[in-house]
């Protein structure tokens, strides 16, 4: 049997090829047992997998969950009918479906359709490995619309595969852009709902794979940052209506491939440190920042890894100051802008107290959206935009000289 994918895949026919001698002994099993391994539910419908050979980003491979909901899938195709349309999206700045086809075969006996069903998966495999970007930049959102829009071919709920990154670089979720990274995922997916920029997952599964997992140039994500990435993306999903979503954990590393359009680089911040001869700036991020609207961190541990060297510089001379102040975007008014500021400066002295300092060593105060470096954080909606607000969002702890 020539593959039916391959014959979809006209501009992928080398890549496809190269693969096609590599077969694996027949395996295949059922959706239900395919969702045990993910922890969601698979159902029988169409696939839809959107995957990047796209700068910054490492070369696409089929994560071992993803190729076994595909076999999975194959192998329930009773002998003489066509199963489920089995879809590629390539992931750039203009995302596109490349290939879609289903399984099908003439054979009349057992093992030769089992022939069959591993060269259809073999030549999906090679195709979604040969995936390679045709534009500038990542609209990874995009491509997750296109593939949910494949994964219900015909009407039947399917699943979604994103192999990605994660790391757009065009709007509405451009990461290129300063503060966007470090913003809450709640704030962002709030912010994309109420811009209608949410694709519709309704009644969808989706398995994400490798978001946070960059390469050269790209500089790499610390590991809280990646766990934010992946919070964001399952929010995403299930904002959009998924019935079921999950994040593989297991890390997707290789160099990047070459020969692709170009991709904006998403500035990393480093973490913030302390000079006892300058002020230390606690940025909206995911170590030391805070929930939003609350004065709550949101990792009240790793916050304290940051703060110990304050605290200790503190506790060494009891005749040591520090004023703490705060700062936030501009949402409500200005009276709740500093009251917001002023807890958060609070919360942050009472992690330097519980660390060692004395609290008479420390002031506190809270001065709202009302301070030199404001960047303005509002929309033509009068929503807040998550990342300038990310960046108008801060704790400044300053030593007063003596």
């Amino acid at each position: 049997m020539r593959s039916r994918f391959l014959a979809a895949l006209p501009l992928l026919i080398a890549a496809v090829v190269a693969g096609c001698g590599q077969q694996q002994a027949p395996g295949g099993g059922n959706a239900g047992e395919a969702g045990a391994d993910i922890g969601c539910p698979v159902p029988a419908g169409p696939i839809g997998v959107a995957t990047s050979g796209r700068a910054n980003s490492p070369v696409p491979v089929l994560p071992p969950s993803a190729e076994q909901i595909l076999r999975d899938s194959i192998y329930d195709v009773p002998i003489g009918d066509t199963g489920p349309t089995i879809s590629l999206v390539e992931i750039d700045g203009r995302p596109s479906l490349v290939a879609g086809a289903a399984f099908s075969s003439d054979a009349e006996f057992p093992q030769a359709v089992d022939r069959d069903r591993e060269t259809f998966l073999a030549d999906f495999r090679s195709a979604a490995s040969g995936v390679r970007a045709t534009e500038p930049e990542a609209d990874v959102l995009g491509a997750l619309g296109i593939a949910a829009r494949a994964a219900r071919d015909g009407g039947s709920a399917g699943t979604v595969v994103l192999v990605d990154s994660g790391l757009q670089t065009v709007t509405p979720l451009d990461f290129s852009q300063p503060g966007l990274l470090d913003a809450a995922p709640a704030e962002v997916v709030e912010f994309l709902d109420r811009t209608s920029a949410i694709p519709d997952l309704s009644g969808l599964t989706v398995l994400l794979a490798g978001i946070g997992d960059t390469a050269p140039p790209q500089q790499a994500l610390d590991i809280a940052r990646q766990t934010a990435l992946v919070e964001l993306w399952s929010r995403i999903a299930r904002s959009g209506g998924a019935a079921c979503v999950h994040a593989v954990s297991a890390p997707r590393g290789s160099d990047a491939v070459t020969g692709v359009p170009p991709v904006s680089t998403v500035e990393v911040p480093p973490p913030p440190s302390f000079d006892p001869s300058s002020r230390i700036v606690l940025p909206d991020n995911p170590t030391v920042g805070f929930v939003p609207g609350e004065a709550v961190l949101r990792d009240a541990e790793a916050a304290a890894g940051v703060l110990r060297p304050v605290a200790d510089w503190l506790a060494a001379d009891s005749q040591r100051q520090a004023r703490i102040t705060g700062t936030t975007a501009r949402h409500g008014s200005l009276e709740s802008q500093i009251a917001l500021a002023f807890e958060r400066a609070e919360t942050i002295k009472r992690r330097l107290v519980d660390l060692g300092a004395d609290p008479t060593q420390i002031t506190t105060e809270g001065v709202g959206s009302e301070f030199p470096g404001y960047v303005p954080d509002q929309g033509p909606d009068g929503g807040l935009l998550p990342g300038p607000a990310s960046r108008n969002r801060s704790v400044i702890i300053e030593p007063i000289a003596d």
